[in-house]
């Protein structure tokens, strides 16, 4: 439906309405962009598509993110968010930050691996493990996890945005990224612990 008769400004507000169509538009519209930044950088571990897929992250958050009121463009604010998501990738990827994750366990109870189906090609003993890490995670994070810690992790991984979870709880999206922050630190504890 929206082809380039319509800026991207009201691309954005667009998607603050819920129309999913804008936000496609915007996010087919910034590929190119997304490609050109990323060019330039190397991720350890990764590859140029890791490192696009990290831009179109920040292309994302941008567009959730994007308010009308802003007195920068959407294409200065977009690119700003799509080099800040690539760079933060690059420094997680050299500081092997997200090893922990890499090997993750969902949390998700109708994963297979979880409810012990075995014909995925995991072995039967690292079925176990991942089942006893995933209870030993949920009881720490249950005793270590604020109210409110609590409460943003729900509904981040439900799938919402910070500016929707700030939105919901009626705080700041700074109260909710700082949240998660405290959230990934206490999951990295938990992984140095064991």
């Amino acid at each position: 439906m929206y082809q380039n008769e319509f800026n991207d400004e009201y691309l954005a507000r667009q998607v603050a309405l819920g129309d999913r169509e804008a936000e496609d538009a915007l996010l087919r519209r910034f590929l190119g962009r997304v490609k050109i930044i990323a060019r330039p950088y190397f991720i350890m571990g990764g590859d140029r598509e890791d490192l696009i897929q990290e831009g179109m992250v920040g292309l994302y958050k941008a567009i959730r993110e994007y308010r009308a009121d802003f007195t920068a463009s959407f294409a200065t604010f977009a690119t700003v968010c799509i080099k800040n998501q690539i760079l933060d990738a690059i420094k997680s990827a050299s500081r092997k930050k997200h090893s922990p994750l890499n090997g993750y366990v969902s949390m998700d109870v109708s994963n297979p691996e979880i409810e012990g189906i075995t014909d995925i090609g995991q072995e039967p003993d690292q079925i176990l493990i991942d089942r006893e890490t995933k209870v030993r995670l949920e009881k720490i994070m249950q005793a270590r996890l604020s109210k409110l810690e609590n409460t943003v992790l729900t509904h981040f991984l439900e799938g919402d945005s910070y500016a929707q979870i700030a939105d919901k709880m009626d705080i700041t999206t700074k109260s909710v990224d700082n949240a998660l922050l405290r959230i990934r630190k206490k999951v990295l504890q938990f992984d140095d612990k064991g």
